[in-house]
């Protein structure tokens, strides 16, 4: 628990009280952590940077020597490990509001009593309280069964058209194990915030990059484009579990806005991810409504909730092996609690999952996904009528519309529906850049595709995403700008190699198509391919991936758009054509934005394409 970590730290501290130098590095080794797992840790049970809470100490020892010694200030500041007698004199003064020497005169002053003292004499800054709280943490001699620490400032300013992402809660239990149970809470939280109108929310994915990073907050909110921060911990040990969060402003100089501390039982679990979400989106928030406040109140199975939590943990790892085990506890988490919405929306997702790695031919992946279908359908429905504001339901729905049905305004109207619900969702408007896309408005697809960038920034399949609306709205030089942006933080993400060299060749730049595609196939483990590449020109390079492609060789492409994009690049218009119809017998779930790409401008006036586009049902407009 919390109180036992901090303990240790301030016993290492304090050993070492006389040692000017001893510092972060130094108190890490002792613990016998990382330092950056040092700096994450204090930062989250404590509220402060590792460095703040040293000082701290070695300032509450200086007090306790001021009340009980006869040194004199300065010796005391050495004797507590600070080199300079007057930047002592600064930090005991910010943290108190006092000079030592004042302090020498106020006899028998206690901790408590001198920071009364402080609020009297000057009003507390947030980072004061932050303090102070700990210093509570530190001295609680029983741990409260439930409590709730609030310092917020209430602060409209910061709350209207703002932005935040919610950073993954850490594991701080002693045996690391309930790594499940912190995501879950960090994506119950995320979805709770994303419900709110005029909160822009970054999904869970570009903030996952940051899971136990040291850089500085304000470094972070740059690179999410955000002005908030929340980050915390869960601390899970006995029968009792301690959630601790925090509110940050990294601009223009950080700022802790308010923290929280939830201590429950464990036999409160089921609690958790709506209360606590909920009580943090009314803390920044406000105003939630009736609908969405009550949605927190259903009672959860306890083992229904930790197995849904096991399962979307599982889920979210996408490898067959994990998203098996997956419909297992979801499966089995419905079981004993047949009124849970999420855990019905999740194991709809995670079939589609299944659905996609299913690794049969094109008969057997058309079998296996329309009788899946069935299923998925039950449990989404299934979910909308237990949770109608459950927004993912709706999307999710959506999705199978389009990757299934192909049922373009349906997908349109559970998109909306959902995005209603949970405007940050990312999914829901890639959905819509789809329905743009496939309605032949290349303006409105390139704007929905931006706002799921603003919602997921480091993505690399939203920007790969963008880059590809960029080039199918003829915008070339736009969309190589975007992949490379892509390839700048992933240099090895396939797809943004692929992507980009579609982009060069339809920019009129063979030679730089072929040396993307050399690089995809390197990334790929093809090393014979690439070194082909290298050796061939471009139309010879093309030739002899297509041998590859149609021969079926476990090593290289099976899509059937993307063969027949293949084709067009040489020009084999009745290649081109036939895979595009392969596509359509067994309803290739890429074909319909797919056949939309500009390579296929040399054909699109061919019969055969448009007997085609009329059957899949999007519109030509180039």
């Amino acid at each position: 628990m919390p109180e036992a970590f901090l303990n240790k730290v301030k016993h290492i501290v304090l050993k070492n009280i006389g040692n000017e130098k001893f510092g972060v590095s130094e108190l890490a080794a002792e613990m016998g952590l990382s330092r950056s797992q040092l700096l994450r840790k204090i930062k989250s049970v404590a509220g402060v940077s590792a460095n703040q809470f040293i000082r701290d100490i070695r300032l509450e020892e200086a007090s306790r020597h001021l009340k009980d010694d006869k040194l004199t200030t300065s010796e005391i500041a050495y004797k507590v490990g600070f080199s300079s007698p007057s930047y002592f004199n600064k930090c005991f003064h910010d943290k108190y509001g006092f000079t030592p020497g004042d302090f020498k005169k106020q006899n028998g002053t206690t901790e408590q009593e001198l920071i009364v003292s402080k609020s009297q004499h000057k009003k507390f800054g947030r980072t004061g309280i932050l303090i102070v709280a700990v210093l509570v943490i530190i001295s609680a001699a029983v741990f409260v069964r439930y409590s709730k620490t609030d310092e917020r400032i209430p602060d409209k300013s910061v709350t209207q058209q703002a932005s935040i992402a919610v950073l993954p809660l850490l594991d701080l239990s002693e045996n690391k194990n309930k790594e499940y149970l912190a995501l879950g809470l960090t994506d119950a939280i995320t979805l709770e915030l994303s419900k709110l109108k005029g909160l822009r929310v970054i999904s869970r994915g570009s903030a996952m990059l940051f899971q136990d990073s040291v850089k500085l907050y304000s470094e972070i909110a740059n690179q999410l484009g955000v002005d908030l921060l929340l980050e915390g911990s869960v601390i899970y040990g006995g029968d009792s579990l301690r959630v601790i969060v925090q509110l940050i402003k990294p601009f223009p100089e950080e700022k802790h806005l308010w923290a929280n501390r939830y201590d429950q039982v464990a036999s409160n679990i089921r609690h958790l991810s709506s209360d606590i979400s909920s009580q943090i989106a009314n803390e920044i928030n406000l105003v939630v409504s009736p609908e969405k406040a009550g949605s927190a109140n259903r009672e959860i199975d306890p083992r229904a909730q930790e197995l849904y939590l096991r399962g979307k943990y599982l889920w979210e790892k996408q490898n067959p092996e994990s998203v098996s085990l997956a419909i297992d506890y979801l499966k089995e988490s419905i079981e004993l609690d047949p009124g849970f919405a999420p855990a019905f929306c999740t194991l709809a997702e995670a079939y589609m999952s299944k659905n996609k790695m299913f690794p049969g031919n094109n008969e057997e992946k058309l079998k296996n996904k329309m009788e899946s279908q069935i299923a998925i359908n039950y449990a989404l429905d299934k979910a909308i009528e237990l949770d109608g504001s459950l927004g993912e339901a709706y999307i999710t729905k959506g999705m199978i519309l389009r990757k299934v049905d192909w049922n373009w305004e349906g997908m349109k109207e559970m998109a909306e529906k959902g995005l209603k619900l949970n405007p940050n969702n990312k999914d829901g408007h890639m959905l819509l850049s789809d329905y743009h896309l496939i309605k032949g408005n290349y303006k409105k697809a390139v704007q929905q595709a931006l706002v799921a960038e603003s919602l997921d920034p480091l993505n690399p399949r939203i920007g790969c995403l963008v880059a590809d609306r960029y080039m199918y709205a003829g915008k070339y030089e736009k969309s190589v700008d975007q992949f490379q942006k892509v390839l700048e933080l992933y240099p090895r993400y396939a797809f943004a190699w692929d992507g980009i060299g579609f982009a060069y060749f339809m920019r009129g730049d063979k030679e730089k198509a072929k040396d993307s595609w050399k690089e995809l196939h390197k990334i790929m483990g093809n090393i014979s391919m690439a070194e082909y590449f290298e050796q061939n020109d471009f139309s010879n390079s093309i030739s002899f991936i297509l041998t590859k492609f149609t021969a079926g060789d476990k090593l290289y492409c099976s899509n059937p758009p993307i063969i027949a994009m293949a084709h067009t690049l040489i020009h084999k218009k009745e290649g081109a054509l036939e895979y595009l119809e392969l596509a359509l017998k067994y309803r290739n779930e890429d074909l319909p934005v797919l056949m939309l790409h500009p390579v296929f401008a040399e054909i699109d006036s061919e019969p055969r394409y448009i007997d085609i586009t009329n059957q899949v049902g999007v519109t030509i407009a180039r």
